[in-house]
């Protein structure tokens, strides 16, 4: 009887220290400032001003695929994405965000970006 007892406690245990932890932390990117608007749109024109030379080195490694080429682009984005972020201490949804609202209100920036996706057609091999 008192043999099954121990994994019980031990259990009980570990979910009660899992739920402390869980109740006590905080989130990733408490410490980090909230965007403005002047560094949202700032955040918008460097992300877009790398889209064409991202697009033409996606093309250039995934010729005659349109969908891999907009995966890869879109990697390279995220990259830009999490580099400006880091960069300014911003929180990575908040700059997401600005990337987004700039395409959907057509803020200025040195290029037009081209928000739309290829129909995904798999590929024979990998």
């Amino acid at each position: 009887m008192r043999r099954d007892l121990v994994p019980k406690i031990a259990i009980a245990v570990i979910a009660s220290l899992v739920m402390l932890r869980a109740a006590t932390a905080r989130p990733p990117d408490a410490h980090k400032k909230p965007i403005d608007d002047k560094i949202a749109r700032e955040a918008y024109r460097e992300v877009t001003s790398k889209e064409r030379t991202a697009r033409r080195e996606a093309a250039v490694k995934f010729p005659g695929d349109p969908w891999s080429q907009d995966d890869d682009f879109h990697e390279r984005e995220s990259e830009a994405v999490r580099a400006f972020a880091g960069s300014k201490e911003l929180r990575l949804g908040d700059v997401v965000r600005a990337v987004d609202d700039g395409m959907r209100e057509r803020w200025p920036s040195s290029i037009t970006p081209n928000p739309k996706v290829p129909p995904c057609r798999p590929r024979l091999s990998y």
